[in-house]
């Protein structure tokens, strides 16, 4: 029996999925570690404890000698710095990390046409700006460094043994990587100081180019694996999130209800222009994964939950309004951007607000009129991205409500599919691996078409959102100016869209 391991390497734990080649999950372990946050934005985690995590989530497995290659995935839009003899100079700075805004600024001043040439709106957690800090205020390490990474499944394929990669997923997260060429971007990369002869080997710009090499000796003795199995790079967790969870051709797209929420979907090509919604380069590099993310989709759910209903559980919630989520009589539109916002706009001085509320508005309406802002709110997002799908799987913990499917469906009037979504960004690294090594083509999408899921199909109520969809777009750029006097600020222009 042919076994391949997929690896993620999240923000607090290193996930990891054996399967077999026809796609069974035989084996599933977790090994956890702990972030550093620091005064000024500071956000940091040891890449040796990513290794160590490996080395024990693997040996929980029971069956790490079996193993037939290894694919690896994670975190993106890292800093890690390693020096002589393969340590790591310094804890990694993670994609959280804010510390770099004044280098962000600067950056912004000096690389021209910065955001169009990486394809994306740029803010201060980009790795230029890391780079940059790092120069003024480490300059002694960054002159040690042998060898830069920029995502933490990069570091550990190449402590495994194989040659030092970014994937070109991870890449287009950087704030480095130049989307017309298809290479580094030297102006950024000189304006920040930074190195060029120890950035890592691009990958997946070309369909199959994701092997970084096999796994030595010495880190088999440590991993608990066979010597010589390959080790591949998958792309970067956003990538294989959603190629795990629904495939990677164009088209395909999910729901994420988290304390944040998001659209994630594949399209055909490259946007016109930077925009809100995230662009990322994919492997053969002809696709992009276009995400459209609110900053508050659980979070503003659990806020009207304690607001409007404050001695009730999320049961006694749903059981409350599961009779009126098809009427929209006295709901009022809403936007729940409670601290900011990302799609449609995106605008850190953002605020919730509710429009339209009436006598006959009571907690009901509000919290129905807070899920209905989300819901809209990504709706948005799939028309800026021109996804127009019929099935939309939905995950996250929020996923969970039964009338938040229902509305979802109704504004998307599409079918919300949702089952079992577990660890998709393993199940992907895992279909990379045996795909680059030749196991087998057996590994699926877990919520794709065929797969065993419960619908939520649309309502009577899908006619009246249609109606309300283009009211509640308006409203972003009609306060705009509201948001940004109570924040304090000057009279503006409002944002462009």
């Amino acid at each position: 029996m042919t076994l391949i391991a997929g690896l993620d390497i999240g923000t607090s734990s290193v996930k990891l999925a054996v399967l077999t080649s026809e796609g069974t999950v035989i084996a599933r372990a977790t090994a956890s570690y702990d972030t550093v946050h620091g005064p000024g934005g500071i956000v940091e985690q040891r890449p040796e404890d990513w290794w160590d995590a490996a080395c024990r989530a693997l040996a929980d497995t029971g069956v790490a000698d079996r193993i037939d290659a290894l694919g690896v995935t994670g975190q993106m839009q890292d800093l890690i710095v390693v020096g002589a003899g393969g340590r790591s100079l310094r804890p990694a700075l993670l994609y959280s990390d804010t510390r770099a805004g004044a280098q962000h600024d600067r950056l912004r001043a000096s690389i021209p046409e910065w955001e169009r040439r990486t394809g994306n709106h740029q803010d201060l957690t980009n790795v230029a700006a890391k780079l940059a800090w790092l120069a003024e205020h480490e300059p002694r390490v960054l002159a040690e460094a042998t060898q830069l990474f920029f995502g933490a499944a990069g570091y550990l394929a190449w402590r495994a043994g194989g040659r030092a990669t970014c994937d070109v997923t991870t890449a287009s997260t950087t704030g480095l990587l130049d989307i017309d060429a298809r290479t580094w971007l030297v102006d950024a990369i000189s304006a920040a100081g930074a190195p060029a002869d120890r950035f890592p080997v691009l990958v997946g710009a070309v369909p199959g180019d994701a092997s970084a090499g096999t796994v030595s000796p010495t880190a088999a003795a440590e991993l608990g694996v066979r010597a010589g199995i390959p080790v591949v790079v998958a792309p970067g967790d956003a990538g294989s999130a959603t190629d795990g969870l629904v495939g990677s051709a164009p088209g395909d797209a999910y729901l994420y209800l988290g304390t944040t929420g998001w659209l994630a979907g594949v399209t055909a090509g490259a946007p016109a222009e930077p925009s809100p919604i995230h662009s990322l380069v994919l492997p053969g590099w002809n696709h992009r994964l276009r995400i459209g993310a609110v900053q508050s989709a659980g979070s503003a759910a659990a806020w009207a939950r304690r607001t409007f209903f404050p001695r009730s559980d999320f049961a006694d919630v749903e059981a409350a309004v599961a009779e009126r989520v098809g009427d929209l009589s006295a709901r009022p539109l809403c936007l729940p951007g409670l601290a900011g916002e990302r799609t449609p706009v995106r605008d850190g001085h953002f605020r919730g607000a509710f429009v339209g509320v009436t006598d006959a508005t009571d907690a009901v309406d509000h919290y129905l009129a807070v899920l209905t802002g989300v819901a809209m709110g990504l709706r948005h997002a799939a028309e800026a991205m021109q996804i127009r799908q019929t099935r939309i799987p939905a995950v996250g913990g929020a996923a969970s409500s039964p009338a938040w499917r229902q509305i979802l469906a109704d504004v998307f009037d599409a079918t919300i599919v949702t089952g079992d979504a577990e660890d998709p960004g393993c199940v992907s690294a895992a279909r990379a691996a045996a795909d680059a090594a030749g196991l087998g083509g057996g590994i699926r999408p877990l919520l794709g078409p065929g797969a065993e899921a419960e619908e939520t199909h649309p309502g009577p109520a899908r006619s009246a959102y249609a109606r309300l969809l283009a009211t509640h777009r308006e409203l972003y750029p009609a306060l705009a100016g509201t948001f940004h006097a109570l924040a304090g600020m000057p009279p503006q222009a409002p944002y462009d869209e």
